[in-house]
């Protein structure tokens, strides 16, 4: 049978791993609750980008206005920003879709940390046993 001394020292590693396992869920929460709060303010930028964007390819020109260079430097320029628009609207949205990986990932962990946590939970009730049994036994 294992000695009182034994199972309290199993006591207390077990008791820091529930704190580290609860820190660690706790570090978990804050990182998913700061990645979900960018997701949706990015969310929102996609939306807004999606707007400018149409405007931008919707936008009516009287090219008639427009003449010889002038016309091609327009034109040049409007389809760089045009390009530019949705260069910047495909990064935005490879942000988000990294920011939402990152968040699926995290709650992984988390859930791999609660099992985990529950597990050493478990062990502690199991070793707060055996103390009682072996002081009731008079074991040292």
């Amino acid at each position: 049978m294992t000695s009182i001394r034994q199972l309290n020292a199993q006591k207390v590693t077990v008791l820091r791993g529930i704190a580290d396992k609860k820190n660690s869920i706790s570090s978990l929460e804050e990182k998913i609750s700061r990645l979900q709060t960018a997701a949706t303010r990015l969310t929102a930028s996609i939306s807004a980008l999606e707007s400018t964007q149409q405007a931008i390819e919707n936008l009516t020109v009287d090219l008639g206005r427009w003449r010889g260079e002038e016309k091609s430097e327009f034109e040049e320029n409007y389809s760089d920003y045009q390009e530019s628009t949705r260069a910047y609207l495909s990064k935005t949205e490879n942000a988000k879709d990294a920011i939402d990986q990152d968040i699926k990932r995290y709650e992984a962990q988390m859930a791999t940390s609660t099992t985990s946590l529950m597990n050493l939970e478990s062990s502690l009730a199991s070793i707060e046993w055996q103390i009682r049994q072996a002081d009731m036994e008079g074991v040292r």
